[in-house]
């Protein structure tokens, strides 16, 4: 399956444990294992392997993985459905609280519109099922130009979209006090 990251598209070098022995693996193999497996076979795995990553179910806590993200370079998480969102959450926990600084994957049910909104919360790289999207998927990335939050995408406060004046404000607000019944409404 093809990766977008970093504005390009690689192919996926990352293999599942899924039961293997890890004796029966080249060394030079970049594995992937689930949190079962790494508190099962991590030290070895990490012993023997070049890379190392872990596959995180959205049911599982960051919390799980905290002790192995030293030993590290891959965290892919899962999106069960396009509507659930733990996965956001485990990559700002992992970005932000964890300051872990490998390669965080968006794997399972992910679509395009959400594409700029997981690089901002921490993710580098998304594996795409169908190869015919990978052109609209390079340029998801650019389709907003201005944010209003901050996020971990490295995007400067200076970039942020432009945001009222305080003059603009109070002639809304004086507008909106003129009619007493929206005059409740306002929250200043």
């Amino acid at each position: 399956m093809p990766i977008v990251k970093h504005d390009c598209v690689i192919e996926d070098s990352w293999r599942p444990l899924q039961g293997r022995d890890l004796t029966e693996i080249c060394p030079q193999e970049y594995v992937l294992l689930s949190v079962e497996e790494w508190h099962s076979h991590g030290p070895a795995a990490a012993a023997r392997f070049e890379r190392v990553g872990i596959a995180l179910a959205p049911d599982e806590s960051v919390e799980e993985i905290v002790g192995a993200l030293a030993n590290l370079e891959l965290v892919a998480l899962t999106f069960p459905k396009f509507n659930d969102g733990r996965a956001f959450s485990q990559a700002r926990l992992l970005r932000e609280r964890y300051g872990f600084t490998g390669e965080i994957r968006a794997t399972g049910h992910v679509i395009r519109d959400l594409f700029l909104f997981m690089q901002r919360s921490g993710f580098d790289a998304v594996a795409v099922a169908d190869t015919r999207e990978l052109t609209p998927w390079l340029a998801a990335r650019r389709r907003f130009t201005g944010y209003y939050q901050p996020a971990l995408d490295g995007e400067s406060e200076e970039e942020a979209a432009p945001v009222a004046s305080g003059a603009e404000v109070n002639r809304v607000a004086q507008i909106a006090c003129a009619d007493d019944s929206v005059a409740g409404l306002w929250a200043y």
